[in-house]
């Protein structure tokens, strides 16, 4: 028996319905404001006295996909001359309200200029420690 075009668009109506109940549920939302969160990656990265010394390119995370590492890019014009150190992801300090100054690392420039260039993805990373603060 032929479908008329009442009741071919029941039979849609009924297909939809069925795939609608099908469907998993929607993922629950969080709003985080702009205060509370920060996208990293391109961002200037100072040092304690709030002086540009570099600019965050990377993040390196272990296997659990928790952060180890941050890349940061540190000086050149265009490229050029620009060198790249991975650092402690603990020797960052994070303030998304703080608009001058939202990313701070805590190295002096001697440890800075003494750190091995990040360059192979390929290999192990060299990656910067926080100096020891017991030995303060």
């Amino acid at each position: 028996m032929p479908l008329t075009p009442r009741g071919t668009i029941t039979a849609v109506v009924a297909l939809l319905l069925m795939a609608a109940a099908q469907s998993p549920p929607p993922s629950n939302v969080q709003r985080v404001p702009p205060e509370q969160a920060l996208a990293i990656l391109g961002h200037t990265v100072t040092d304690p006295s709030g002086k540009t010394i570099g600019r965050l390119v990377d993040v390196l995370v272990d296997n659990n996909g928790d952060p180890q590492a941050a890349v940061i890019d540190f000086g050149g014009f265009m490229g050029v001359g620009s060198r790249k150190i991975a650092v402690q992801w603990s020797t960052l300090h994070f303030a998304p309200a703080n608009s001058k100054q939202p990313i701070t690392l805590d190295l002096s420039q001697d440890q800075i200029k003494a750190a091995p260039e990040f360059k192979d993805t390929t290999k192990p990373a060299p990656v910067v420690v926080a100096p020891d603060s017991s030995s303060h």
